[in-house]
């Protein structure tokens, strides 16, 4: 990767990723690069379907994220056939989808769980072009996998993490755990723009986004006690993670437990508020809480021995994290296609 490149990756972490740039200081220099340049890439392809607002802009912008899934699904042939098309693209987002691919691919070519795991999370953020509202927890568990347990996926092989075929569950649920979080304090975000992640079973069918941007009380009520019960249960999955932080080296483990303990502080520090000040901010850490968590992170440079995971939190997510064991471990002698042929 270019010095250019390397820059301007952490420079997007610093802007957009307060909490992971913070806890990057304790990773070694090459993690830190190579988890700059996946958050760099992530940002993109979420800025893609977050700034596409009208209907020309997110039909363009649909294009833009199918096109790219599509080329990342030609590398994983367990995937099954799928053509690769350029059809309705400018000559500006080709490059940028051609740009794309080529950072995923150096970051990951050869693990195709990562690669699966890439278009997955393409996958999920084309549904955030349509208006949204999560019908029920499970739904709730398979975005908040598709949106950032995918990117725990990714981390771990960026991190060296021992014995993938066992650390990816906790990986996830770390994922998950954070996704929560995102969430809960951006449901007056989310709301303006058509999106609701807040399932609708937990509150009534007239708690809708519209009804949340345009401060109807009822609304905001229900909207407000379902963000406190998904901090509740954003815990359990923060448990897992930090069980699984066992898994990674040492420098690893201090680094991703400060990301991990800064990220929950904000579910928390939501939940210590009442209503009307919820609902008046947008919730984060300040830098003496991020010092705080930093050394209450200490105990992860104690050796332990990994848990065993709790499988009733992916209950309902099987079928879908199954793929990650079809998926073939390598792709080292998997010929490549190039633009505009058909997956083998």
């Amino acid at each position: 990767m270019t010095t250019t490149a390397t820059t301007t990756s952490h420079a997007t972490l610093r802007r957009h990723g307060k909490s992971f740039h913070w806890a990057g200081f304790f990773l070694p220099r090459q993690q830190l690069n190579d988890g700059a340049r996946l958050y760099h890439v992530c940002r993109q392809v979420d800025d893609i379907a977050d700034h596409a607002v009208s209907t020309p802009e997110r039909q363009r912008a649909r294009k833009v994220l199918c096109c790219l899934q599509s080329r990342l699904k030609a590398h994983l042939p367990a995937l099954g056939s799928q053509p690769l098309t350029n059809k309705g693209l400018t000559d500006a987002d080709r490059q940028l989808v051609d740009a794309l691919e080529a950072d995923i691919v150096a970051l990951f070519e050869q693990d195709a769980r990562c690669l699966y795991a890439m278009q997955a999370l393409v996958a999920t953020m084309v549904m955030d072009l349509s208006p949204l509202h999560l019908p029920d927890e499970p739904a709730l568990l398979d975005y908040a996998h598709g949106a950032a347990g995918t990117v725990g996926v990714m981390m771990c092989q960026l991190m060296n993490a021992r014995d993938p075929d066992h650390s990816l569950a906790f990986a996830i649920d770390l994922g998950i755990a954070m996704q929560m979080t995102n969430i809960a304090r951006d449901v007056l975000e989310d709301a303006q723009r058509g999106r609701l992640y807040l399932p609708q079973t937990w509150m009534s069918d007239n708690v809708t986004a519209d009804a949340i941007v345009r401060g109807t009380p009822h609304a905001r009520d229900e909207a407000w006690q379902a963000t406190r019960y998904l901090v509740a249960r954003a815990e359990d999955y923060y448990a897992s993670g930090w069980q699984g932080l066992a898994y990674l080296p040492t420098r690893s483990r201090l680094a991703i437990g400060i990301a991990l303990r800064v990220y929950r502080q904000i579910g928390r520090r939501i939940v210590s508020l009442n209503a009307p000040d919820y609902w008046a901010q947008r919730v984060v850490v300040p830098t003496p809480g991020k010092m705080l968590q930093s050394v209450l992170a200490l105990p992860t440079l104690i050796h332990t021995s990994p848990a065993r995971h709790d499988q009733t939190l992916h209950q309902g997510l099987e079928k879908t994290l199954a793929a990650y064991a079809l998926a073939p471990r390598t792709l080292a002698d998997k010929p490549q296609s190039s633009a505009g042929e058909s997956a083998p």
